[in-house]
């Protein structure tokens, strides 16, 4: 009775056993087809040509996106080409399309890196494992070349302004716009505020002008009118005295209505003596007398 029971239980561990070791080959197998193929988002290295590679090392981070997906190989010189190869790891499992474009970036501490960043898509998306795998079937020796360019530390702190600072240098710069629009208002509204006065001080310089002769004219009248007083003046002294000789004129001719005698009366001795002399005989008018 024990013996069938460790014979069963002896037949049960050996299938077990079995198991465990099929199983284990299928998960190796499976590592090992995963690592040779890797699928679309395996290992992948391939050659970057660089005029210069200032800061670069083996070990430099290799950036996609701002993201670490690999580092830097072994750098040579290819004399042919003369540009610096570097190789380019790419160990992280990301879907790098096959679009990109090394860049040898220097940052404002010191420190350089490869960042991979992706140009303007056409045509359909294809994957950069795979572009990889394809050429490298035909060509065992050597690797996929993408030539690369190296960035000023300006140009490379570019890409890294977050939207909110892009958002404040969009805002200043329709701002600036805006202000540059509201000058040349301004502008435009000061020179015709500017045309206006002129013409205004034009205004008032006639009627300034005009101001001017209206009180040259007055001037001119006021003096008139002294003078007229003057004359006023002069001919009523003159009519004073044209009445009060008439006055005298009309008492004397009463008096010789009165007393006809008193025009003798009132002649000095000359007069009377120049009236009682004989008067000569009259000589005849050369004007005949008409009748």
């Amino acid at each position: 009775m024990n013996r069938k029971f460790f014979k069963s239980l002896r037949a049960l561990y050996e299938l077990m056993l079995v198991l465990l070791v099929i199983a284990s080959a299928v998960l190796l197998i499976g590592a090992l087809y995963y690592a040779l193929k890797g699928g679309s988002r395996g290992r992948v290295s391939f050659d970057a040509a660089f005029n210069e590679v200032g800061g670069i090392k083996e070990g430099s981070s290799v950036l996609f996106k701002g993201m670490p997906v690999g580092a830097v190989g072994k750098m040579r010189y290819d004399a042919a080409t003369d540009k610096i190869l570097v190789r380019i790891e790419i160990t992280k499992q990301v879907d790098v399309p096959a679009t990109i474009k090394p860049y040898v970036e220097k940052s404002l501490m010191g420190q350089s890196n490869i960042a991979l960043r992706t140009e303007q898509q056409t045509g359909t998306k294809e994957l950069l494992a795979d572009v990889v795998r394809r050429l490298q079937a035909g060509d065992k020796d050597g690797l996929y070349r993408i030539d690369g360019v190296e960035l000023s530390r300006l140009d490379a702190i570019k890409p890294g302004l977050d939207a909110k600072s892009e958002g404040a240098i969009d805002d200043a710069t329709k701002t600036m716009h805006r202000t540059a629009e509201l000058a040349e208002s301004s502008n435009t509204a000061l020179t015709k505020a500017s045309q206006d006065l002129e013409k205004v001080a034009a205004t008032l310089d006639q009627a300034g002008q005009a101001v001017i002769r209206s009180e040259t004219t007055l001037n001119q009248a006021g003096q008139a009118i002294i003078r007229s007083e003057s004359h006023i003046k002069k001919l009523g002294s003159a009519s004073e005295k044209l009445g009060s000789a008439s006055d005298n004129v009309n008492g004397f001719i009463q008096v010789l209505k009165v007393k006809p005698s008193a025009l003798v009366w009132g002649l000095s001795d000359q007069q009377r003596t120049m009236m009682n002399q004989p008067q000569g005989p009259r000589r005849p008018s050369a004007t005949p007398v008409r009748k």
